[in-house]
């Protein structure tokens, strides 16, 4: 199972938010930035994923 399919099953709401946020970037922000960005967003205590690169480099 791709990594796309496996977060969508696994939360959509993250994924969904993600998409928002790709959308409001106009597609400069890729869907894997954008996911780890709404997961921080609604789950600050995984504050490691920022820590990992997986940001983007306006932000």
């Amino acid at each position: 199972m791709k990594i796309a399919a496996l977060r969508w099953a696994l939360d959509p709401l993250t994924s969904m938010l993600a998409l928002r946020l790709r959308a409001r970037e106009r597609g400069r922000l890729s869907y894997d930035a954008a996911w780890h960005l709404a997961r921080i967003t609604r789950h600050p205590d995984e504050m490691g994923y920022r820590l990992h690169g997986h940001r983007s480099d306006d932000t």
